[in-house]
């Protein structure tokens, strides 16, 4: 005999008649489809192994999460060279750390020191009032070692270059004395306007140009003098080269080993972004100078995960991560680099593949720093809502006409507007849908 619908039967969904459309029980996608003809009930054969219960409407947080595998070590790794020709005299063991100013190698036994910055050298820096960028590296540093070297020039003002000083030639007179004296006060142009000097030409309130001090240096029965080199404005992030920061140099220079020139050119050091961990020696003590030397990583312990170059989807520099190391022990991290260039994968065929650099929230915790490198698990969060409503992903229903709905205990629909899918669980709103409504889903 055939169950009577008035009877009711556990965990059971039945089919009910709704106004305008009737619907017909089945299960797809973990959704529920309803479609059928209009004050007819029947219930499809699917309908006899579909157990149904009951769930709440919930406020929460929902996030999307895809776990990648990484490795945990030091980051990626880059290779140094040296900028002089020589040989190779000294290199630093595998593992050891180098700081600022802390030598990287020797070339023929002059110590290569690091220096943190941007902006390598790129030529030597000699001659009192050179502005750039690189000085800037220089004045950074030296300050950061605890050397003092006075105030510098600030930004907008305008600095003469003054070549360095050489011995005066003969029938050199008063006038090419008082120039070297000038050049060894490393004086900017503002400065000379200031003082009011006998003999130096007042740099004009607007730009002050090479003509001005051209055309006052010619006297009579003076012998004709090269053109001085134009003034140039300090722009924000230069340094200038005063006569300050050349004796520091050279106070430095003695310290470390090196000769105290009060110059420094390419190849004198070697400027990194920060300390580094010596990765693999590439060279030997007596080789040439003119191949790679050492590879180096971060000091801080990072994790790198390689992803395929199409499926960076959300994954964006300052992104929130979960770290699974070894021992199942979890810590937070954020994405700190994504490698613009796509490299081909190690395996025959496989896609190009980006690198992504995760930096951990807590890398001087114990349970980083007793985890041996290797391989660890990524939660990246792809998309996040919160204090959003939510039900298990099975009390959807999708309706033939299009869209969704929930059912009431009691057989009505109320329609919804889906969001977020995550963990079994979908993202709800619509008129009639407040926390704590209960509905029903499939068990």
């Amino acid at each position: 005999m055939r169950r009577s619908e008035a009877s009711p039967r556990p965990r059971r969904r039945l089919l009910l008649t709704v106004s305008g459309a009737s619907v017909v029980l089945a299960i797809t996608a973990g959704a529920v489809v309803w479609t059928g003809r209009h004050g007819q009930e029947s219930r499809a054969s699917a309908d006899e192994n579909v157990h149904v219960t009951t769930a709440v409407v919930e406020r929460a947080d929902l996030s999307d999460t895809r776990t990648l595998g990484g490795t945990l070590g030091h980051g990626r790794s880059r290779v140094v060279r040296s900028g002089k020709e020589g040989l190779v005299t000294w290199l630093p063991r595998i593992g050891a750390e180098v700081t600022r100013g802390g030598q990287l190698f020797r070339v023929n036994d002059n110590p290569v020191p690091l220096l943190y910055g941007s902006t390598p050298l790129y030529r030597t820096l000699r001659d009192e009032g050179t502005v750039g960028r690189d000085v800037k590296v220089l004045v950074d540093n030296l300050r950061k070692l605890g050397y003092d070297f006075g105030e510098q020039p600030e930004v907008g003002s305008w600095v003469r270059p003054r070549p360095a000083a050489t011995p005066a030639s003969d029938g050199a007179g008063a006038e090419g004395e008082t120039a070297s004296a000038d050049a060894a006060s490393g004086e900017s142009a503002e400065d000379e306007r200031a003082s009011g000097k006998s003999g130096q030409d007042a740099a004009p309130s607007a730009r002050p140009t090479a003509a001005d001090s051209d055309s006052d240096s010619a006297g009579a029965g003076s012998p004709a003098a090269s053109p001085s080199p134009a003034p140039v404005q300090v722009r924000r992030g230069e340094g200038v080269l005063t006569s300050g920061v050349i004796a520091a140099l050279k106070r430095w220079q003695s310290r470390t080993g090196a000769a105290a020139t009060g110059e420094l050119g390419p190849g004198d050091a070697i400027v990194l972004s920060g300390a580094v961990r010596v990765g693999g020696l590439l060279a030997e003590p007596g080789d040439a100078t003119g191949g790679d030397l050492l590879s180096v990583t971060s000091t801080v312990r990072q994790v790198t995960v390689p992803l395929k170059a199409d499926a960076t989807g959300s994954v964006r520099r300052g992104n929130k991560v979960t770290v699974t190391l070894p021992d199942n022990s979890t810590v937070r991290g954020h994405v700190t680099a994504l490698s613009s260039d796509a490299q081909s994968a190690d395996n025959a065929g496989g896609e190009p593949q980006l690198t992504v650099t995760v930096g951990l929230d807590d890398p001087d915790a114990e349970s980083v720093r007793d985890a041996d490198a290797g391989s660890v698990r990524v939660g990246f969060t792809s998309a996040a809502k919160k204090d959003v409503l939510v039900v298990p992903v099975g009390a959807l229903l999708a309706l033939s006409e299009g869209g969704y709905a929930l059912q009431r205990p009691g057989g009505r629909l109320l329609p919804v507007e889906t969001g977020l899918f995550a963990k079994g669980r979908v993202e709800v709103s619509g008129p009639e849908i407040s926390e704590g409504l209960r509905v029903v889903t499939t068990s």
